[in-house]
């Protein structure tokens, strides 16, 4: 079998060597995407409810504890400009903030909205006939 593949490379280099090297180069990428892609999964599966430390950012506590940013940047009180990339321990020293009080305010709001979000539905009631 291994001979057959040799063949049929040796075949397509020498006939259509462009085509080849797009084929190889598309399927390295491929590989190269799976296999990071396999990385960030495992990373965060075994980095989940990590406990805050500051040099964390917000996005990064966000999705250690799998919650919309928003909700860290909220829970802070952070202005809406955007996407802060400082670490905790910045923001908290800018403000003369302990970084327990800072961290305590961040664990407080993921704790309210995972109740918010583990709470079934109201239910509706029924149609009289």
């Amino acid at each position: 079998m291994a001979a057959g593949l040799a063949v049929t490379l040796r075949k397509l280099w020498r006939t259509n060597r462009w085509l080849t090297i797009s084929f190889l180069l598309t399927l390295t990428l491929a590989l190269v995407f799976t296999i990071r892609a396999g990385v960030f999964f495992v990373y965060w599966q075994n980095h989940a409810d990590e406990p805050i430390e500051g040099w964390m950012t917000i996005r990064y506590v966000a999705k250690s504890y799998r919650v919309e940013p928003k909700i860290v940047h909220d829970a802070i009180d952070l202005p809406k400009t955007g996407p802060d990339h400082r670490p905790l321990v910045k923001i908290a020293r800018e403000r003369n903030q302990p970084l327990d009080a800072l961290t305590a305010q961040i664990i407080e709001a993921i704790e309210a909205e995972r109740t918010a979000r583990d709470q079934p539905p109201e239910p509706s009631t029924p149609a009289q006939p």
